[in-house]
Order: structure tokens, then sequence, then C-alpha cells
């Protein structure tokens, strides 16, 4: 039983705890490039607000398995289980905060070199943080797939 609690505490506390530290980082890019180039503020508040709302997605990933987790028959399931489950979960999590923040860090970076590429720039990066957040939901599939 203690390794579905584990599990669970891992999945959610992990995970929000990785959603401050990027939140965190990722205000202070988005207030460090305003403070140069303060024209294009509405420009990167809202690159911070995607970029927010996508590690936000990847940190539910985590409270969903460990929900998952909870709901296990301790007396069905072998004890590796949830904390393989956790640890796909935290991979995908991880991958996401780590594809994501550069992404967004990248681009604002651009932006200031080129602020008239910012409509591209911004199109490039959507397109690329898809292709991060599908990677982060193999993850996801993964976790599900070694609870059931």
């Amino acid at each position: 039983m203690d390794q579905f609690i584990l599990g669970a505490g891992l999945a959610i506390g992990l995970a929000g705890l990785g959603v401050g530290i990027w939140e965190g980082m990722l205000a202070r890019k988005s207030l460090e490039s305003m403070g140069k180039n303060p024209d294009m503020s509405n420009y990167f508040l809202v690159l911070t607000i995607l970029g927010i709302a996508l590690v936000e997605s990847a940190a539910i990933y985590g409270l969903i398995i460990a929900f998952q987790i909870i709901g296990l028959d301790p007396t069905t399931v072998p004890a590796w289980q949830p904390i393989a489950a956790w640890l796909a979960v935290w991979l995908a999590w991880l991958w996401a905060w780590i594809g994501e923040w550069y992404l967004v860090s990248w681009a604002m970076d651009a932006v200031l070199r080129n602020p008239a590429m910012k409509n591209k720039i911004m199109t490039f990066m959507i397109l690329f943080l898809a292709l991060v957040e599908s990677v982060a939901i193999y993850w996801l599939i993964i976790a599900f797939q070694l609870l059931w």
C-alpha cells in the first residue's frame, strides 16, 4: 500500500513543485523581455500565457495519474506499477517543462532581436510546442498502460 501512496504523492507533488518553478522562470523571462522592449509588452504577455497554459496541462497529467493510482486495488496490482506510472508521468512533465521553457524563451529572444518577424516566430513556436506536448501525451499513455 505504501507504494500507492508514494506513487500518488510523487505524481501530484513533483508536478506541482515543477509548475511553480517553471512559471517563476517564465514570468522572469517575460518581465525582462518587456523591460527591454516595452512596445512589445502585449506580445510577450501572450507568449507567457500560452507557455503557462501548456505547462499547466502537463501538471494535470500528474493529477490524473495520481487519481488512477489511488483507485487501484492493492491486492491485484503489483507493487512496482504505481511507481512506474509515476515515473512515466514525471518524464512527460519533465519533457514538457524543458521543451516548452526553451521554446517560449527562444521565441521571446527571437522577437527581441527581430520584432518584424513576431508573427512567424509565434507560428513556429506554436507548431513546435504542439510537438513537445504530443510527446508528453505519449508518456501519459504509457503511464495509463502501466496501471491497467
